[in-house]
C-alpha cells in the first residue's frame, strides 16, 4: 500500500550568473547563488552542498523535535555532512553515500532521553530516509553533557 502523496514547490530562475530558488517558507524565502566574478571551474559543488544542507536541516529538525517532545534541555547542536562519490553500473558519477555527524549539548540529567532519541533517529528523517533508499547513510550522534547553562 502506498503512503499519502504530498508535494513541495520551489521555483528556480537564472539571470546571468545569479541563480535564485524561491522557497517561500517563513524564514527561508530564497536561496541565492551568485557566481558573478567566479571562474567556471570554481563553481562546482553547489548542488552537493545543498543536498548536504537539506539532509542536516531535516535531520536536525527531527532530532530537535524528539528531544523537545521529551523535555530534554537541548542547549546547542552542531552538525557536519560528508558525501562519498563513485560511479554507477554504466560509469556515471554518483553520490554513493553520506555521513551525518551531530553533536548535541544537553543538561546532565538528559542522558536517558538522548539514548532514546538516538534509537529513534537510527532510521533517519524524511530526507535522509529517502536518500537511504538509494545510497548508504551513516549517522553519528554524540551527546555532550554540561552542568553550566549556556545561553
Amino acid at each position: 500500500m502506498k503512503g499519502v502523496s504530498m508535494s513541495a514547490h520551489v521555483r528556480y530562475s537564472k539571470k546571468g550568473d545569479v541563480h535564485t530558488f524561491d522557497i517561500n517558507l517563513p524564514g527561508l524565502e530564497k536561496i541565492v547563488i551568485d557566481h558573478t566574478g567566479i571562474a567556471p571551474e570554481q563553481r562546482s559543488g553547489v548542488a552537493k552542498a545543498l543536498l548536504e544542507a537539506a539532509a542536516i536541516a531535516c535531520y536536525s529538525a527531527s532530532l530537535t523535535g524528539a528531544l523537545e517532545a521529551r523535555k530534554a534541555d537541548c542547549r546547542t547542536m552542531t552538525a557536519e555532512a560528508d558525501v562519498d562519490f563513485g560511479t554507477n553500473a554504466v560509469g556515471q558519477h554518483r553520490i554513493t553515500g553520506m555521513k551525518l555527524d551531530f553533536s548535541v549539548e544537553l543538561g546532565p540529567d538528559d542522558a536517558p532521553i538522548f539514548e532514546r532519541c538516538a534509537k529513534i533517529m537510527r532510521n533517519g528523517c524524511l530526507v535522509t530516509g529517502s536518500l537511504q533508499d538509494g545510497m548508504d547513510m551513516e549517522y553519528q550522534l554524540r551527546a555532550v553533557y554540561s552542568d553550566d547553562r549556556k545561553d
